[in-house]
């Protein structure tokens, strides 16, 4: 999602306790509108009301590309500062700080201020974010574009080689490394396969304890001595009906879910459902969606709002994404990112981790509409 002002999103200091420190430190020698490149070189340190000019966090230097939209944006500015210098009668001249409320940009900007400033618009406009936010949205977007970890540690200012920035990305990256094996595996030709459904095939050929427990409970449903909308005898009790370890048991029921015949989220008691002709849903196995219409604006891929629900019904900042209603497996890569970033703590519990949330998403296009509610 390239979009206006993604560089400089890009440029926020290192420093979390004054993310603007190297912006308020960029001086017009260090910026070349013409080739779309800046280099960070300094950046400004607040202690109390005091301020230093220094390196960077890492000591070093680096050199940023700027998209097409930012070197307008930074062109237009500086035309500006160029006028208000000329109506005063000073100079601009090229080691003048780029932002800057001295006509002759000869100070800069306080980095607390700036940081606050930015909180005060961001509530003016009803945003829950801050100004250290917008290098998290510089990352993740440049990670689910595909750029390579290395480019986007360097952009960052991360050393090790992107050791750091794969800690603090490590879902985005994994969500990226998962799209790229999907598209890797798109192109490849369609095994072959035999007649009829993975659920044909089981219920005619089951090769292990989980699908022959699986078939026979799809029987005792068929045959209604488990109605729709009851449920099945709990884990332990089929692990000591059938001679099984519970885990067999639990594999049987997600067999089950795969083909719709359970619903449930993860942790609870699954329930009958009507059973369904094999054929998975678009979201995948285990997905479900809420009963809600899907707009027809958002059919296809688009911009969409998403908030991640969590245990206790707390809701998380909202974010644009991009995503489809007709694929609603694109939503789980946010789902995952926003749900590790927001509790990394509880990140390595699998599948029952992920089971605790839930994701709320609403087309831009139709903001008036019903949102759908997806869960894994």
């Amino acid at each position: 999602m390239a979009g206006p002002g993604l560089g400089c999103a890009g440029l926020a200091a290192h420093d979390h306790r004054r993310p603007s420190g190297e912006l308020c430190a960029l001086r017009w020698s260090n910026v070349d509108l013409d080739s779309g490149t800046l280099t960070i070189r300094r950046a400004i340190a607040q202690d109390g009301r005091a301020l230093q000019e220094k390196d960077t966090k890492t000591h070093q230097q680096r050199r940023l590309a700027l998209d097409a939209e930012t070197v307008e944006v930074l062109r237009d500015h500086r035309e500006r500062s160029e006028e208000r210098a000329r109506a005063l009668g000073v100079e601009l001249r090229p080691e003048a700080f780029v932002f800057s409320l001295a006509p002759d940009g000869s100070t800069s900007l306080v980095p607390g201020s700036v940081t606050q400033r930015y909180s005060r618009m961001a509530a003016r406009l009803g945003l829950n974010t801050h100004l250290h936010n917008l290098r998290h949205y510089s990352a993740t977007e440049l990670i689910a574009a595909g750029v390579d970890v290395r480019t986007v540690a360097g952009r960052l200012g991360h050393s090790g080689g992107g050791v750091t920035t794969l800690r603090v990305y490590a879902a985005w990256v994994s969500e990226a490394d998962q799209r790229a094996a999907s598209g890797l595996g798109s192109r490849m030709p369609e095994r072959p396969s035999g007649s009829g459904s993975e659920m044909e095939r089981v219920r005619r050929d089951p090769r292990s304890a989980r699908e022959r427990l699986a078939v026979e409970l799809l029987e005792r449903i068929e045959s209604g001595a488990v109605p729709v909308g009851g449920h099945l005898p709990g884990v332990k009790v089929l692990a000591a009906e059938q001679g099984l370890a519970p885990i067999t048991v639990h594999r049987a029921f997600e067999l089950l879910r795969e083909w719709g015949v359970l619903v449930g989220a993860a942790g609870e008691r699954p329930t009958v459902a009507a059973p369904s002709t094999g054929q998975e849903s678009a979201a995948g196995p285990g997905t479900e969606v809420s009963e809600q219409s899907t707009p027809d604006a958002a059919t296809a891929e688009s911009y969409f709002s998403v908030v991640v629900r969590g245990p206790g019904g707390r809701r998380y900042p909202a974010r644009v994404v991009t995503g489809s209603f007709t694929d609603p497996g694109t939503f789980r890569g946010h789902l995952l990112g926003n749900a590790r970033m927001e509790d990394p703590e509880n990140a390595g519990a699998g599948e029952l981790w992920i089971g605790r949330y839930e994701i709320e998403v609403l087309p831009l296009a139709a903001p008036d509409s019903a949102p759908m509610v997806f869960r894994w």
